[in-house]
Protein backbone atom coordinates (compact mmCIF):
# COMPACT_ATOMS: atom_id res chain seq x y z
CA UNK A 1 0.00 0.00 0.00
CA UNK A 2 2.70 2.53 0.91
CA UNK A 3 4.25 2.48 -2.88
CA UNK A 4 0.52 3.47 -4.03
CA UNK A 5 0.12 6.18 -1.77
CA UNK A 6 3.78 7.32 -2.98
CA UNK A 7 2.88 7.15 -6.30
CA UNK A 8 -0.15 9.48 -5.57
CA UNK A 9 1.85 12.41 -3.79
CA UNK A 10 4.42 12.32 -7.15
CA UNK A 11 1.76 12.68 -9.60
CA UNK A 12 -0.13 15.80 -6.90
CA UNK A 13 3.43 16.65 -5.77
CA UNK A 14 3.29 18.40 -2.44
CA UNK A 15 4.98 21.34 -0.78
CA UNK A 16 4.64 19.73 2.57
CA UNK A 17 7.36 18.44 4.62
CA UNK A 18 7.99 16.57 7.83
CA UNK A 19 8.69 18.42 11.06
CA UNK A 20 8.08 15.60 13.43
CA UNK A 21 10.52 12.13 13.16
CA UNK A 22 7.23 9.99 12.52
CA UNK A 23 6.32 12.60 9.32
CA UNK A 24 10.26 11.75 7.98
CA UNK A 25 8.64 10.37 4.71
CA UNK A 26 5.69 10.66 2.02
CA UNK A 27 4.36 7.50 4.03
CA UNK A 28 4.42 9.01 7.73
CA UNK A 29 3.29 12.40 6.07
CA UNK A 30 0.20 10.56 4.76
CA UNK A 31 -0.81 9.13 8.03
CA UNK A 32 -0.42 11.96 10.23
CA UNK A 33 -3.59 13.24 8.20
CA UNK A 34 -5.55 10.27 9.78
CA UNK A 35 -8.62 8.64 8.39
CA UNK A 36 -9.56 11.44 6.15
CA UNK A 37 -6.33 11.05 3.94
CA UNK A 38 -7.56 7.94 2.57
CA UNK A 39 -10.47 10.13 1.26
CA UNK A 40 -8.45 11.94 -0.47
CA UNK A 41 -6.31 9.20 -1.57
CA UNK A 42 -9.37 8.03 -3.41
CA UNK A 43 -9.75 11.61 -4.94
CA UNK A 44 -6.16 11.24 -6.49
CA UNK A 45 -6.96 7.99 -7.87
CA UNK A 46 -10.04 9.16 -9.60
CA UNK A 47 -8.64 12.36 -10.70
CA UNK A 48 -5.86 11.24 -12.72
CA UNK A 49 -7.92 8.34 -14.18
CA UNK A 50 -10.64 10.48 -15.47
CA UNK A 51 -7.96 13.22 -16.38
CA UNK A 52 -6.04 10.39 -18.40
CA UNK A 53 -9.28 8.92 -19.82
CA UNK A 54 -9.87 12.18 -21.09
CA UNK A 55 -6.75 13.07 -22.48
CA UNK A 56 -6.66 9.82 -24.64
CA UNK A 57 -10.43 10.19 -25.93
CA UNK A 58 -9.64 13.98 -27.37
CA UNK A 59 -6.61 12.40 -28.35
CA UNK A 60 -8.18 10.21 -30.07
CA UNK A 61 -11.37 12.13 -31.66
CA UNK A 62 -8.49 14.39 -32.89
CA UNK A 63 -9.96 17.80 -32.42
CA UNK A 64 -6.93 19.74 -33.06
CA UNK A 65 -7.88 21.58 -36.40
CA UNK A 66 -4.37 23.28 -37.26
CA UNK A 67 -3.67 20.97 -39.68
CA UNK A 68 -7.82 20.90 -40.81
CA UNK A 69 -8.54 24.31 -41.79
CA UNK A 70 -5.56 25.04 -43.93
CA UNK A 71 -7.13 21.87 -46.22
CA UNK A 72 -10.50 23.12 -46.26
CA UNK A 73 -9.72 26.75 -47.39
CA UNK A 74 -8.27 25.75 -50.12
CA UNK A 75 -10.99 23.71 -50.39
CA UNK A 76 -13.59 25.84 -50.04
CA UNK A 77 -12.29 28.32 -53.17
CA UNK A 78 -13.07 25.66 -55.14
CA UNK A 79 -16.92 25.71 -54.72
CA UNK A 80 -17.07 21.71 -55.50
CA UNK A 81 -19.65 19.81 -53.68
CA UNK A 82 -18.09 16.33 -54.67
CA UNK A 83 -14.75 17.49 -52.99
CA UNK A 84 -15.68 18.72 -50.47
CA UNK A 85 -18.02 15.46 -49.68
CA UNK A 86 -14.61 13.74 -50.47
CA UNK A 87 -12.80 15.47 -48.42
CA UNK A 88 -15.02 14.85 -45.44
CA UNK A 89 -15.11 11.15 -46.00
CA UNK A 90 -11.32 10.97 -45.96
CA UNK A 91 -10.68 12.81 -43.26
CA UNK A 92 -10.06 11.84 -39.26
CA UNK A 93 -10.73 15.28 -37.76
CA UNK A 94 -13.99 15.00 -35.08
CA UNK A 95 -15.26 18.31 -37.25
CA UNK A 96 -15.04 16.73 -40.73
CA UNK A 97 -16.73 13.75 -39.28
CA UNK A 98 -19.59 15.40 -37.98
CA UNK A 99 -20.02 17.31 -40.71
CA UNK A 100 -20.32 15.04 -42.75
CA UNK A 101 -23.43 13.46 -41.15
CA UNK A 102 -25.39 16.60 -42.76
CA UNK A 103 -22.97 17.03 -46.12
CA UNK A 104 -25.73 15.44 -48.31
CA UNK A 105 -26.58 16.12 -51.95
CA UNK A 106 -29.97 17.31 -52.53
CA UNK A 107 -31.25 18.01 -49.23
CA UNK A 108 -31.99 21.95 -48.00
CA UNK A 109 -29.73 24.15 -46.05
CA UNK A 110 -32.05 23.99 -43.01
CA UNK A 111 -32.02 20.35 -42.91
CA UNK A 112 -28.00 20.46 -43.58
CA UNK A 113 -27.87 22.71 -40.34
CA UNK A 114 -30.60 20.31 -38.13
CA UNK A 115 -28.13 17.08 -39.05
CA UNK A 116 -25.48 18.68 -38.20
CA UNK A 117 -26.67 20.48 -35.00
CA UNK A 118 -27.68 16.84 -34.06
CA UNK A 119 -23.99 14.89 -34.80
CA UNK A 120 -22.52 18.06 -32.39
CA UNK A 121 -24.80 17.61 -30.20
CA UNK A 122 -24.02 14.11 -29.89
CA UNK A 123 -20.57 14.26 -29.94
CA UNK A 124 -20.14 16.99 -27.44
CA UNK A 125 -21.95 14.79 -24.42
CA UNK A 126 -19.20 12.37 -25.78
CA UNK A 127 -16.67 14.18 -24.80
CA UNK A 128 -18.36 15.68 -21.83
CA UNK A 129 -18.77 12.46 -20.35
CA UNK A 130 -17.06 11.95 -16.78
CA UNK A 131 -16.16 15.82 -16.49
CA UNK A 132 -18.59 16.61 -14.07
CA UNK A 133 -17.11 13.83 -11.71
CA UNK A 134 -13.55 15.68 -11.92
CA UNK A 135 -15.52 18.90 -11.22
CA UNK A 136 -16.87 17.44 -8.33
CA UNK A 137 -13.58 15.76 -7.40
CA UNK A 138 -11.76 19.55 -7.51
CA UNK A 139 -15.11 21.08 -4.95
CA UNK A 140 -15.23 18.24 -2.71
CA UNK A 141 -11.45 17.81 -2.10
CA UNK A 142 -10.76 20.68 -0.64
CA UNK A 143 -14.04 20.09 1.95
CA UNK A 144 -12.84 16.82 2.72
CA UNK A 145 -9.19 18.10 3.63
CA UNK A 146 -10.91 20.98 5.79
CA UNK A 147 -13.12 18.51 7.43
CA UNK A 148 -10.16 16.73 8.45
CA UNK A 149 -8.68 19.79 9.52
CA UNK A 150 -11.90 20.58 12.06
CA UNK A 151 -11.25 17.09 13.33
CA UNK A 152 -7.64 16.94 13.79
CA UNK A 153 -7.97 20.99 15.59
CA UNK A 154 -10.47 19.06 17.85
CA UNK A 155 -8.70 16.56 18.85
CA UNK A 156 -5.46 18.82 19.37
CA UNK A 157 -7.73 21.29 21.33
CA UNK A 158 -8.82 18.66 23.80
CA UNK A 159 -5.64 17.44 24.21
CA UNK A 160 -4.25 20.66 24.96
CA UNK A 161 -7.11 20.90 27.70
CA UNK A 162 -6.61 17.39 29.48
CA UNK A 163 -2.64 18.43 29.74
CA UNK A 164 -1.42 19.57 32.92
CA UNK A 165 1.28 22.40 31.01
CA UNK A 166 0.26 23.20 27.61
CA UNK A 167 3.68 23.38 25.36
CA UNK A 168 4.49 25.28 21.96
CA UNK A 169 5.42 21.19 20.83
CA UNK A 170 1.66 20.50 21.78
CA UNK A 171 0.03 23.16 20.16
CA UNK A 172 1.94 23.23 17.17
CA UNK A 173 2.56 19.76 16.68
CA UNK A 174 -1.60 19.00 16.72
CA UNK A 175 -2.47 22.08 14.18
CA UNK A 176 0.99 20.56 11.94
CA UNK A 177 -0.89 17.01 11.70
CA UNK A 178 -4.54 18.86 11.54
CA UNK A 179 -3.72 21.23 8.39
CA UNK A 180 -2.17 18.04 6.08
CA UNK A 181 -5.52 17.36 5.05
CA UNK A 182 -6.35 20.91 4.07
CA UNK A 183 -3.41 20.99 2.31
CA UNK A 184 -3.53 17.63 0.45
CA UNK A 185 -6.72 18.36 -0.31
CA UNK A 186 -6.38 21.76 -2.44
CA UNK A 187 -3.46 20.07 -3.86
CA UNK A 188 -6.17 17.26 -5.30
CA UNK A 189 -8.42 20.24 -5.73
CA UNK A 190 -6.33 22.86 -7.85
CA UNK A 191 -5.44 20.38 -10.90
CA UNK A 192 -8.30 18.91 -10.90
CA UNK A 193 -10.24 22.08 -11.44
CA UNK A 194 -7.58 23.57 -14.14
CA UNK A 195 -7.81 20.36 -16.13
CA UNK A 196 -11.82 20.43 -15.99
CA UNK A 197 -11.95 24.47 -17.27
CA UNK A 198 -9.06 22.89 -19.96
CA UNK A 199 -11.46 20.08 -20.94
CA UNK A 200 -14.43 22.38 -21.40
CA UNK A 201 -12.71 24.94 -23.49
CA UNK A 202 -11.36 22.11 -25.76
CA UNK A 203 -15.13 21.15 -26.49
CA UNK A 204 -16.39 24.92 -26.75
CA UNK A 205 -13.61 24.96 -29.13
CA UNK A 206 -15.03 22.11 -30.97
CA UNK A 207 -18.18 23.80 -31.65
CA UNK A 208 -16.95 26.77 -32.33
CA UNK A 209 -15.00 25.41 -35.44
CA UNK A 210 -18.41 23.55 -36.37
CA UNK A 211 -20.05 26.47 -36.71
CA UNK A 212 -17.67 27.92 -38.49
CA UNK A 213 -17.41 25.19 -40.96
CA UNK A 214 -21.35 25.14 -41.11
CA UNK A 215 -21.43 28.92 -41.72
CA UNK A 216 -18.78 28.91 -44.65
CA UNK A 217 -20.77 26.32 -46.57
CA UNK A 218 -24.31 27.81 -46.14
CA UNK A 219 -22.34 31.36 -47.32
CA UNK A 220 -20.78 29.29 -50.62
CA UNK A 221 -24.35 27.96 -50.82
CA UNK A 222 -22.36 24.67 -51.39
CA UNK A 223 -25.11 22.00 -50.68
CA UNK A 224 -27.74 22.01 -54.56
Amino acid sequence: MKKYVFFVFLIFPTPLYAAERNAASLWGLFRLGGIWMWFLLILSFLAVSFILEKFYSFFKAKLNTKSFFPQWELLLEENNFHKVKEFFNNTNHQVAKVLNKGFHEGIDMAEFERRVERASAIEVNELGRGLNILATIGSIAPLIGFLGTVAGMIKAFGNIAAADEVSAQLVAGGIYTALTTTAYGLIIAIPSIAMYNYFVHKIANFVADVEKVVNQILNKNLIK
